[in-house]
Formats: structure tokens, C-alpha cells, sequence
């Protein structure tokens, strides 16, 4: 004899129960029910959910072969120092998006967009002049919980979603996946570096220079400064402003002050203000031209002013 579902809130029976789309072990009859039983299930909802989850992508990851196939990639310095590729653009303004900046992954369709974007669809909602929904694709946001988030990063990760890899990795790293409830994820420094490997065998430049973050603290895998190097490297080539200052900090720490200044450069051209001050640093050292700086301040001061907008000016100033 089978026996019969009930309901987790309630106790009782009936063939329509809803399964939580967190953890799948328990079910509810409606959303009453569900929001009623949350303060109850919810450490144990985390923990199963994040035991499915792991079974579900983690072991798809090979880590030593995607490891070592980092590993060995040699990085030219004609290939290094060359221009990094334009910015991606925010989906919503069209305007520029740095590496540094506070922009917001949606799950629904893959897309980041930029905090004063976010800031202002967030606003209209308050207001009740648009629906609770993402502001690109218009599909409502996940409603009560991380559960619904969670079902569509998943489903991004099956289609191989860069982002997606390093959006989750992120959330294990540091134990914050943040919704509307602000509930968290467990912290698992491991299982956060395997999904950022992934995310960064699939292009993520994010996912690149988080995976140099941990080999250079040790989070989630042993230290390992000349992998930390590799990861920095990938990260700046491919336009992250912050992997390229901090290659500048190594390279200045061990004396090469002409390659340092090589990297702050790059990055103060694309608009990174700490960059910025050490180009201005090394002019007063010596290391740089006049010619030199004079054209790096240009250059970053066209590059902020093709970053700004009013909407973002008013984000920085309200959230810092």
C-alpha cells in the first residue's frame, strides 16, 4: 500500500498537492500552507536543496581536467598587454558597464543589468506602476523564497550560462544568495569553486578573476599564486579592470615597476579610478611621461563620462 502525501503545513491529504521546488521532499497544499510552515522548513530546506543541487551539477564538473587545462595555457605579453575588448553594454540603457560595477544577474533570461537600471525598475514597482517582474524580459520575479531563483539559475546552467556558473559560485563562496527574502545559501567555499571553474571554462571573465581571488586566499582550494596569476591574467584580457589593477599590485610588489605600470594604465584608460591614482603615482615616481599621463587622464575621463548616467549617479548616492 503506497502511502499517501500530506500536506507539511497542515497535515492533510488530497492529489494536488504543490512539492517544494527547493528541496522536493515535502508538499504543501497551497502557498498559505507553504509561507505558514517556511520559518519551520527552511534551515532543513536549505540543506536539502543544496545536497540535490550539488548532486545535480557539481558532479558533472571535472575539476582536475578543467584545473589543469588552466593550467597549462601560456599567455604572451603581445597577448597580455593588448587593448581589451569594448564593455558589454546594460540590456535596458545601452550605456556601458564596467567590471566593477554593482549590476544585478536575472535568472529568467540570463541578462545583467546595471544598478541604475535595477534602481529605477525597483522604484516603479514600489510606486505600483510596473508589476514585480525582471525589467528586461518582463517575467515575474521569484516569488516567497530562493526556490523559484534557484529552479531558473539551474536551468540557465544546463544551457551553459557563464554568468549563471558564476552567479551560484559566488552565492557558495560567500553564503549570500540574496532574493526577495534575503535568505542565504550555506557557505561552501568548495562547491562555490567548482561552479566558478565551470563558469570560467565557459568564458566568464568574472568567474576568472574570482577563481584567482581564491587561489590567492586559499578559499576552497589550496594557495597557489602562480594559478592565481593565470586566472588574473584571463580576467584582464578579457576587459576585467580590477584582475588587471591587481596584476599591476603583484608585478609592483615584486619591483617591476615598468610592467606595474603597464597594467594601471590599461585599467585607468578604461576608467578604474584606484588605477588611476597609481599612474599618477608613478608620474610622480618618474615611471610614467608627462606625455603618458596627460593621455591616460584623457582617456579615463572619456571613459567615466561614456559610464555615466543620471540614474546611476542617483544609485551611487543613495547605496554608496
Amino acid at each position: 500500500m503506497s502511502t499517501q502525501v500530506l500536506c507539511a503545513a497542515c497535515g492533510k491529504g488530497g492529489d494536488n498537492l504543490k512539492v517544494c521546488t527547493s528541496c522536493e521532499q515535502v508538499s504543501y497544499c497551497n502557498a498559505k500552507c507553504r509561507k505558514a510552515h517556511r520559518s519551520k522548513h527552511k534551515k532543513e530546506c536549505r540543506q536539502l536543496a543544496a545536497k540535490k543541487h550539488n548532486e545535480e551539477t557539481v558532479d558533472s564538473i571535472d575539476v582536475h581536467v578543467i584545473t589543469e587545462k588552466f593550467s597549462s595555457i601560456e599567455i604572451s605579453d603581445e597577448e597580455l598587454f593588448k587593448d581589451p575588448p569594448p564593455k558589454e553594454d546594460c540590456d535596458i540603457c545601452f550605456i556601458p558597464m564596467p567590471s566593477w560595477t554593482k549590476a544585478v544577474y536575472q535568472s529568467c533570461c540570463g541578462k545583467t543589468l546595471c544598478s541604475g537600471c535595477m534602481e529605477a525598475a525597483e522604484n516603479e514597482m514600489k510606486k505600483g506602476t510596473m508589476k514585480p517582474c525582471c525589467p528586461f524580459c518582463r517575467v515575474p520575479l521569484p516569488e516567497g523564497s530562493n526556490d523559484e531563483f534557484m529552479m531558473r539559475v539551474k536551468k540557465r546552467m544546463k544551457l551553459e550560462d557563464a554568468d549563471a556558473f558564476h552567479t551560484l559560485g559566488e552565492a557558495y563562496s560567500y553564503g549570500n544568495l540574496i532574493c526577495q527574502d534575503n535568505l542565504g545559501l550555506p557557505q561552501d567555499h568548495k562547491k562555490g569553486f567548482e561552479l566558478l571553474l565551470r563558469g570560467a571554462e565557459l568564458g566568464s571573465i568574472k568567474a576568472h578573476c574570482s577563481l584567482a581571488n581564491a587561489y590567492d586566499d586559499g578559499s576552497g582550494v589550496k594557495k597557489d599564486l602562480k594559478k592565481a596569476i593565470i586566472h588574473f591574467k584571463l580576467a584582464a584580457i578579457g576587459g576585467h579592470e580590477v584582475a588587471r589593477y591587481n596584476l599591476g599590485i603583484l608585478e609592483e610588489a615584486n619591483g617591476n615597476m615598468d610592467t606595474a605600470m603597464k597594467h594601471y594604465m590599461i585599467a585607468a584608460r578604461c576608467g578604474y579610478d584606484d588605477s588611476l591614482k597609481k599612474v599618477g603615482e608613478g608620474y610622480k615616481a618618474g615611471c610614467v611621461t608627462k606625455e603618458e599621463y596627460a593621455s591616460i587622464l584623457r582617456a579615463h575621463k572619456q571613459s567615466t563620462e561614456e559610464m555615466k548616467s543620471e540614474q546611476r549617479r542617483k544609485t551611487a548616492l543613495i547605496h554608496g
